[in-house]
């Protein structure tokens, strides 16, 4: 009886040390918990700006800008997060409506002048960007692991759209005696020469994904953690026509003469693993 009794106290020792071994393993020095629980939220960020800064650090490349928060077209911020239902079980959710109306202004010598041309005598172009966009996507996690390293896996639906259109508007006109003004060239979607862009609208772009993802979350600090996901699934985009208006003298008319061309859009389906996977850093709270 006194050895069954000795056995038992032992095994109750040891239960308790791997309890509390296991507890102290996912609590901080300072009794935070490490990994999230059940009702926090969750804000995550892009991590790609950070780990090229410190690459960059080790190039000898004297203009290496610091990372921030200011994405950019090319690098746009869409704003997730989750809702941790139970700890290993968590909603997801993605979300982004942006709208852009920017404009930029030349001055460029006015036409007709007599001689001597004055050039601080000048006239005003403008160039009208509009652009919008919007992405939305909800999805399942689920979680399993072992300390601060963490296996993620799960689904999710998105949907996109946006458009962009450019428009120009010019302080030197055409006219019989101004057969080719001087006008400023804004950029590609403008020719140039003697036919000059007044409206610049590609089609409208939509589409959907239903993606399966799986991946890791290494927390490196309480409620703080850095992910990597790669993403399998279906995909759908279709762009519709553009439209292009510009303007050019017609010399057998005497006027000017407006012309509308169309730019083909496109679709695209296919299932396969995603080009780009993600890898984020991640706050709970």
């Amino acid at each position: 009886m006194k050895t069954k009794l000795l056995f038992t106290a032992v095994a109750v020792l040891f239960l308790t040390i791997g309890m509390q071994a296991q507890q102290t393993q996912l609590m901080s020095k300072k009794g935070v918990p490490i990994l999230p629980e059940t009702g926090d939220y969750m804000i995550g960020i892009d991590a790609s700006p950070f780990f090229s800064y410190f690459g960059n650090m080790f190039n000898g490349n004297t203009a290496n800008p610091s990372p921030s928060f200011g994405f950019t077209a090319t690098t746009p911020l869409s704003i997730y997060g989750k809702y941790m239902t139970n700890e290993n079980t968590a909603y997801r959710g993605i979300f982004r409506i942006g709208y852009t109306n920017a404009k930029d202004k030349a001055y460029i010598i006015e036409d007709g002048q007599s001689a001597p041309i004055d050039p601080e005598k000048t006239v005003e172009d403008f160039h009208k960007i509009n652009q919008f966009h919007i992405t939305l996507g909800a999805g399942l996690e689920k979680r399993r692991g072992k300390g601060r390293l963490q296996g993620l896996y799960g689904g999710q639906l998105l949907f996109f759209m946006n458009t962009n259109k450019h428009s120009y508007k010019y302080g030197n006109d055409y006219s019989t005696t101004n057969t080719n003004p001087s006008r400023t060239n804004f950029g590609m979607n403008n020719p140039g020469g003697t036919a000059w862009t007044t409206s610049d609208k590609t089609g409208t772009n939509f589409g959907f994904g239903l993606q399966a993802f799986v991946g890791a979350e290494y927390f490196f600090a309480p409620k703080m953690s850095i992910s990597g996901e790669f993403y399998y699934g279906l995909s759908y985009s279709k762009t519709g026509d553009g439209k292009v208006i510009s303007e050019a003298w017609d010399p057998t008319a005497n006027n000017v003469k407006e012309s509308t061309s169309i730019t083909g859009g496109a679709s695209f389906f296919g299932f396969d693993t995603a080009v780009t996977g993600a890898l984020n850093f991640n706050f709970y709270f």
